[in-house]
């Protein structure tokens, strides 16, 4: 991954964590790894625990951020999730997956657009 690659990414992280803290989330840690990957943001909000995919784009030539979730991005993400919930013993506890599309300007690093999508693979 190129330096401006992770520039962005990490600009879209930053931002998403603004937005959440500003919409009254609680965020708990960012980063998590473990063998499995990588869950972007874990937050709470209110009750539920909220594992959050950050997805940060400066074009729409590969597509929306919205779009860049595939079918295999979404099991890994649910499989992220569980074995969080289950390593923290929260397996009982409410939770949700999350998505946070981030446009950013590509000259001038500024964000540009931020969507929340709330419950990403329920339904």
């Amino acid at each position: 991954m190129t330096l401006e690659r992770k520039l962005i990414g990490k600009i879209g992280e930053d931002a998403a964590c603004q937005y959440l803290q500003q919409q009254g989330y609680e965020i708990i840690e960012n980063n998590y790894r473990c063998p499995l990957g990588e869950i972007d943001i874990i937050a709470r909000d209110e009750q539920v625990t909220v594992l959050v995919e950050v997805r940060t784009r400066t074009s729409f030539a590969y597509g929306s951020p919205e779009e860049s979730i595939t079918t295999d991005k979404a099991w890994r993400l649910k499989r992220l999730a569980d074995s969080y919930l289950q390593t923290h013993r929260l397996s009982t506890a409410p939770c949700r997956i999350d998505l946070i599309a981030v446009m950013v300007n590509r000259e001038t690093h500024r964000l540009v657009n931020i969507n929340h999508i709330k419950g990403i693979l329920n339904g």
